[in-house]
């Protein structure tokens, strides 16, 4: 229960339903700023985790008459995720930390303390649908569906669940709009919530952009200029610290106006591509963005089935992309090996480090990290 609309709502609709329901608070790390710390007389904050959000929560709970819980998930958050986060940056890639989130923390270590506490569910405030059929024999298999609010769906970032996992999680929002929801915290009397800000950017530092928060964190040797060269080879300029780019940005190049280098197409300077042994930015035209085909590391798939040959999927390349057809190339040896995806159509700014997520049809069938 992080205070807002979706995980209060959520609890309500669980205790009509007759569940024993805890509501849980995590408490996860936040970034010590300049203007948002101790010494500055403010209390360290986390988006997902403020003490507004916190105190609303209680309240909640408390209206509810349900046990309520704080889990101080700090140290494990700042490892599985911030950290990931950093050092992914400094390998070159774009990294996803809301999926090492789902992954380690709200489906990993929560359902570690579910099973201390005795419960039978851990159960959020996710966009997303569970489906239980039946498998052979009395076997269950469980199958994770996009949410009915395809504006608002999550399954994105909820590829890398399993069936051990799923069997112990619930969405019970994955059936309703967001209209539906805060029609029902009205109905449930806590329209309050329907006034909680929703935090829309990575959660652990306070900026819209990342770029503050790795000049803080990241190593200074990971943030030295270097040449912006073109894909044909021609420095051109110099950028800031290949960390502060991802792939297909066209702003802050700072490489526009120069003269007997002007992009012949009429068009701006996108980033192509990292070189991290060179150190350099390179740069080219809007179509060779465009690629027909990725590799991707870390395959894992929901149902737990066996790759051993060439699938065809749709795929989203980032959150709220369009699908698009693919067929997806075991590599050699195990899941664990490199696989290749082949798009019928070439993608536009296919960026290392965010995950590629496998569809058939609204089932979710697994998914990757897109390989540099």
């Amino acid at each position: 229960m992080s205070g807002g609309v979706d995980s209060s709502v959520t609890a309500c609709l669980l205790k009509e339903q007759g569940y024993d329901v805890i509501g849980i608070h995590l408490w996860l790390w936040t970034d010590n700023t300049n203007d948002n710390s101790k010494e500055s007389g403010n209390f360290l904050q986390n988006k997902c985790c403020t003490l507004k959000g916190l105190s609303m929560a209680r309240m909640i709970a408390a209206r509810l008459d349900i046990p309520f819980y704080v889990l101080d998930f700090e140290e494990c958050f700042k490892k599985k995720v911030v950290d990931y986060f950093i050092d992914g940056y400094g390998k070159g890639v774009t990294p996803n930390p809301c999926v090492e989130c789902n992954r380690h923390i709200k489906f990993g270590l929560l359902l570690g303390k579910m099973k201390e506490l005795g419960a039978d569910f851990v159960a959020t405030g996710h966009y997303v649908r569970k489906v239980t059929k039946k498998g052979s024999g009395r076997k269950k298999v469980y199958e994770l569906w996009a949410a009915k609010d395809k504006k608002k769906d999550q399954s994105y970032f909820l590829y890398v669940l399993t069936q051990e996992k799923l069997k112990h999680i619930l969405f019970p929002l994955g059936d309703y709009t967001k209209t539906e929801v805060r029609q029902m915290a009205k109905k449930y009397g806590i329209d309050e919530v329907n006034k909680q800000q929703e935090s829309q950017d990575i959660c652990f530092y306070p900026e819209k952009s990342h770029v503050p928060f790795l000049k803080r964190h990241m190593r200074k040797s990971l943030l030295k200029p270097g040449p912006i060269i073109t894909t044909d080879g021609k420095a051109i300029g110099i950028h800031k610290g290949l960390p502060m780019y991802t792939i297909g940005q066209r702003k802050g190049l700072e490489i526009g106006g120069l003269k007997g280098f002007e992009n012949q197409e009429g068009n701006p300077w996108y980033v192509i591509r990292m070189d991290t042994d060179k150190n350099a930015l390179i740069v080219g035209k809007a179509k060779e963005l465009l690629a027909s085909a990725c590799k991707a590391r870390s395959i894992s798939f929901i149902g737990g089935e066996k790759f051993t040959k060439p699938l065809k999927f749709q795929a989203r390349i980032r959150y709220h992309a369009q699908l698009q057809p693919v067929m997806v190339y075991p590599g050699k040896g195990s899941l664990k090996a490199m696989a290749t995806v082949k798009f019928d159509l070439p993608q536009r700014a296919v960026t290392p480090g965010q995950s590629i997520v496998f569809y058939d049809g609204e089932r979710v069938a697994g998914g990757g990290i897109i390989a540099v």
